[in-house]
């Protein structure tokens, strides 16, 4: 990987970025290993919808708590800790579910509590060194879209590298104990890896109320928040929801993988060409665009569930998630940034911003 140096302030700050990409590469493809596979494996495991619901209801109802936690602890004492214990508690949820077996299922709500603070403490954390790194680029976006297609890469290849495995195997627990000891492997190499970031040791205070409330005259930040709060739902719980729905209809693992592949496809060039032509004053246009294709998605969803549709729907929802998640994101940290009253307190307004979230995923799964 590669920054063009018209799009980076000083040799340090690339450096840094080139880091942050590289451990968010290492993460999507863990993620994009497993993260499907997992609301599969409940739901083969119980075959009730139920038990996948709950895990991933106590995983959204324990993230903000825990956010905001790590993000007082990253405030005061060190934000590289934080993005660390975030990869480690990653490892343990895969060693957990790989010492739990096919008994995971009777324990959704706890192994979605465990979930539920290891994205607090890595979201805080990855989220804290998204924004501090990409103001050392000319351009958020270039650097945000890198992220996205890196992202997007690892959707492209590694859903339908674990669907092949686990059809392929010689029973299905045992491809699922392989992706899910890949991911383990992966996150203890990012762990390590993670060694390489520099502290930050400052201890400041957490004004975290200001950044929840803001004032009237922080008109601009109040509707971010009520912007992430009504597209938390089309871009979080469709990811593991379209996964249970196409396994229901084509009973394959090789299936589902290939549907999530074929999504990342869309999605990865969607991102690139975002990241390389979205500029300050066009975001708007590429977030109307985004959300003009969510709504084309949801009629057709509406219309009929099948295979067809399943597919448009998810080609649609892929190509939808960078035109707004990446203009979305530029816009809230340039907001971030002029509302708050300090550099460094911008920790607190992305703790803020997971409240709006979690409300959002909670509404849409119930």
């Amino acid at each position: 990987i590669s920054l063009p140096s018209e799009n980076i302030q000083n040799k340090d700050a690339a450096q840094k970025a080139l880091l942050i990409i590289a451990l968010n590469a290492l993460y999507s493809i863990a993620d994009s290993l497993c993260s499907v596979f997992v609301s599969v494996y409940f739901y083969v495991n119980s075959l009730d919808i139920n038990t996948v619901l709950i895990h991933y209801l106590t995983l959204y109802i324990v993230t903000p708590v825990v956010f905001t936690l790590a993000g007082w602890y990253a405030k005061s004492r060190d934000r590289t800790h934080v993005f660390r214990i975030g990869l480690v508690l990653h490892a343990t949820y895969y060693a957990s579910l790989l010492y739990l077996r096919e008994d995971a299922p009777q324990y959704a709500m706890h192994l979605g509590a465990l979930l539920g603070v290891t994205w607090g403490f890595f979201w805080a954390g990855n989220n804290t060194f998204q924004f501090d790194f990409s103001s050392g680029m000319r351009s958020r976006e270039y650097f945000l879209g890198m992220i996205s297609t890196v992202s997007s890469g690892a959707h492209l290849i590694a859903p339908l590298f674990s669907g092949l495995l686990i059809s392929l195997a010689p029973e299905k627990h045992t491809g699922y104990e392989i992706i899910f000891s890949v991911a383990l492997v992966l996150y203890v190499i990012a762990s390590v890896l993670s060694f390489r970031i520099p502290h930050s040791e400052k201890g400041r205070p957490f004004r975290f109320f200001r950044a929840l409330f803001p004032p009237r005259e922080h008109r601009d930040w109040r509707l971010i928040m009520l912007a992430s709060a009504s597209l938390a739902g089309s871009f979080h719980i469709f990811h593991f929801l379209l996964a249970i729905i196409m396994y229901a209809q084509a009973n394959s693992e090789a299936q589902v993988g290939g549907y999530v592949s074929l999504q990342g496809l869309a999605s990865i060039t969607a991102a690139f060409l975002v990241g390389r032509f979205v500029v300050p004053r066009t975001r708007s246009i590429f977030i109307f665009w985004g959300v003009i294709a969510l709504i084309v998605a949801g009629v057709v969803i509406t219309w009929k569930i099948s295979l067809a549709t399943l597919i448009i729907f998810g080609l649609l929802r892929s190509i939808s998630l960078p035109l707004v998640g990446i203009p979305h994101t530029g816009i809230r940290f340039e907001v971030m940034q002029r509302t708050a009253e300090a550099p460094d307190e911008r920790i607190e307004y992305l703790c803020a911003w997971e409240i709006p979230l979690a409300v959002g995923r909670i509404i849409m799964m119930g």
